[in-house]
């Protein structure tokens, strides 16, 4: 399997348009830019999960075809809001060699997205349910490639939050990748473990006193990726949302959170947060490896191509 990050920052992107904190001024300068989340995943099929408000230009940088499935997390703008730019698909090709292209979301966020792009379904998509637990049912899935569903925690909004794990038969065992989604937590703790690969959200580095968007840190992640043990773990989500030391005045904005008790290093240091590729890369090495964790740990960046291998 080959996986593509469309794309690794958070709801609003980064550096985020307006935003003076020093991390935002810092991209800036270095000329460095993530935007809205998404992946790629291609095997014995295409599947594009969570085509966010960035797609069209996604798709574009990458010269990506037609996907043969479309799997969404959760009804956040950020993960959905661009399937109308898969019209593209539909547009080019004569009316009789088009057939609709099966999307799947679980119920809560099918009622959401369906306010906004009801006109879609039945010509551009096929509306198809993602129930935690259940393997997806329908073509492209069959006995080579499976996927199923994860019911994650993403705060009280968005009810139909869904990690998913995805199983592609490779040679003599399949190959199995994780993609958490938006989470505070899963509840199916189990769901994630014994994974070849897994993309997990980094939205802080710090634990937030009061975690008021429901993301999860590094911090948090620690036990979860000690018990999960992947071959290897991708990270995204990054945001500009750690309070960083020296820059009081974004401190005080409203998106700026404070730690509860700051991860800290073996020598009772916290550390500091990164503020772009290099340093994100850096941190994330230093603090698995200062925990006991023996994980290949990569920070993804846009446009970033990985091929999965067995762990």
């Amino acid at each position: 399997m080959d996986l593509i990050f469309l794309g690794t920052g958070g709801a609003w992107g980064l550096p985020e348009h307006q935003c003076p904190c020093a991390t935002c001024s810092h991209l800036r300068a270095i000329g460095e830019s993530r935007t809205r989340p998404g992946l790629w995943l291609e095997g014995a099929a295409r599947l594009l999960i969570d085509p966010g408000p960035d797609l069209r230009a996604q798709l574009v940088r990458e010269n990506l075809p037609r996907p043969d499935a479309v799997l969404i997390s959760h009804e956040h703008h950020d993960h959905y809001l661009g399937l109308d730019d898969l019209l593209c698909y539909r547009r080019n090709l004569p009316p009789e060699a088009w057939r609709p292209i099966p999307a799947y979301a679980s119920q809560a966020a099918w009622e959401q997205i369906e306010r906004r792009f009801g006109y879609l379904l039945g010509s551009l998509l096929e509306r198809r349910l993602a129930t935690p637990g259940e393997p997806l049912a329908g073509g492209p899935f069959g006995p080579g490639l499976s996927c199923t569903p994860v019911k994650t925690d993403h705060g009280p909004v968005p009810k139909g939050s869904l990690g998913y794990v995805i199983s592609d038969l490779v040679g003599a065992r399949p190959l199995k990748v994780g993609y958490t989604g938006d989470l505070t937590r899963t509840l199916e703790p189990e769901a994630f473990g014994g994974l070849d690969l897994l993309v997990c959200q980094c939205h802080f580095l710090h634990e937030p006193a009061h975690n008021r968007a429901n993301h999860l840190s590094l911090q948090n992640a620690l036990p979860l990726l000690a018990r999960w043990r992947p071959g290897r773990v991708c990270f995204v989500h990054l945001s500009c949302q750690d309070f960083l030391p020296g820059d009081e005045a974004s401190n005080g904005m409203l998106k700026k959170y404070a730690p509860a008790s700051p991860l800290l290093d073996p020598a009772g240091r916290a550390y500091v947060p990164p503020r772009d590729q290099a340093s994100w890369q850096a941190t994330v090495e230093r603090v698995l490896a200062d925990h006991g964790l023996d994980l290949k740990p990569l920070v993804a960046h846009d446009g970033l191509r990985l091929s999965v291998e067995p762990a």
